[in-house]
């Protein structure tokens, strides 16, 4: 008989750490919940361009909503070749939904590559509005490749980033061109552009310097750096891209900090409550 009441008497022994197991769930959802919220990311369309090169240019647009909410009043804007072009307004993207456009822009001016700057304008479900920005490269056929590559290097930005462009030449001879960089919207630099010379076999570093002048922190922002130039009658746009997270300042950081601390203690009394849980199993 005390055998067999033995394993009842050690779970009613244990009865308070159910429920203690059953509070530590509650304020642990809680707590996830309030750092979710701390370190939401913001809402955003995803941007992705092709192109053919004929008599014209044809070039589709494709944006998907990768968010949780409906974004509203989408317009694409395409500058290529100093012409901007203005797409249809889409009233609204549900999310996981996407929408196509097509453009017909002028021919390319002469063989090589020439840089199309796509930025998309829309409101996000709180009618803040929002924007997109990505760089495509319209190609001619048979266009052969750069001897020049390019990277970019970005940190983190609050109110004011730095950034550096790599060009790296693999030619035996000088190159000299054209650096612009492209930013979204809610982003700045000044100047927007800079002539550029690489020694043969050569590299540099151009130092850029990103302001924030609206984008909050969590968002991620992309960055393009294009360097031009032309060599035997081929114009070339050697392309580098980054994304760049944007932080809250010292005093803005607060939520953040506290939301990844609430997340540690959750998922400490999430332990807590698990390894009391498996106490309680009976014996088999």
């Amino acid at each position: 008989m005390s055998a067999r009441r033995g394993p009842r008497a050690r779970g009613g022994h244990r009865r308070p750490r159910a429920r203690l197991t059953a509070a530590g769930r509650r304020a642990a959802i809680a707590l996830l919940l309030g750092a979710a919220v701390a370190g939401r990311a913001a809402a955003q369309l995803r941007l992705e361009a092709e192109s053919q090169v004929a008599d014209a240019v044809t070039l589709r647009l494709h944006a998907t909503n990768t968010a949780a909410e409906v974004m509203h009043d989408i317009v694409p804007e395409v500058v290529y070749h100093h012409r901007t072009v203005v797409a249809e307004r889409v009233a609204a993207i549900a999310p996981g939904a996407a929408h196509e456009w097509r453009a017909t822009l002028p021919p390319p001016p002469g063989p090589g590559t020439f840089p199309a700057t796509i930025r998309l304008r829309y409101a996000a479900g709180d009618g803040r509005a929002r924007s997109g920005l990505l760089v495509h490269l319209i190609r001619t056929p048979g266009a052969p490749p750069p001897d020049v590559r390019a990277t970019l290097a970005t940190e983190p930005v609050s109110r004011l980033s730095h950034a550096a462009v790599m060009l790296e030449n693999a030619a035996p001879e000088r190159v000299a061109g054209r650096l612009v960089v492209a930013l979204p919207l809610d982003l700045r630099t000044d100047p927007e552009s800079l002539p550029a010379e690489i020694a043969a076999s050569g590299r540099i570093s151009l130092p850029v310097v990103v302001q924030n002048v609206g984008a909050r922190p969590g968002d991620l922002r992309p960055v393009f750096a294009l360097f031009e130039y032309d060599r035997d009658g081929t114009h070339h746009t050697v392309l580098a891209e980054a994304t760049l997270p944007v932080v809250g300042r010292s005093g803005d950081r607060r939520p953040l900090v506290v939301g990844l601390a609430a997340l540690a203690v959750a998922l400490s009394i999430l332990a807590i409550a698990w390894r009391s849980a498996r106490a309680r199993r009976p014996a088999r």
